[in-house]
């Protein structure tokens, strides 16, 4: 698996992680805060090579670059 499929899980570990939390214990549900299959068309099909898909989430900055990494301040 590269680092642009299935970046969803990705991001709910990266921000648990930032958190250090469990991803379950995360509320809302990251699905309640972005679309989880706009986010993934996204960053799956994206030929552009400066592609930056930006949201905030739970207090946190969330970056997921052209290249799959996925960045929370």
């Amino acid at each position: 698996m590269n680092n642009l499929e299935n970046p969803i899980p990705r991001i709910v570990d990266a921000v648990a992680e930032a958190e250090d939390v469990e991803p379950v214990t995360l509320d809302p549900p990251l699905a309640e805060v972005v679309d989880p299959d706009a986010v993934e068309r996204l960053v799956e099909d994206s030929t552009a090579s400066d592609l930056e898909v930006r949201f905030a989430y739970r207090g946190h900055d969330v970056v997921v670059d052209d290249s799959g990494r996925i960045q929370v301040d």
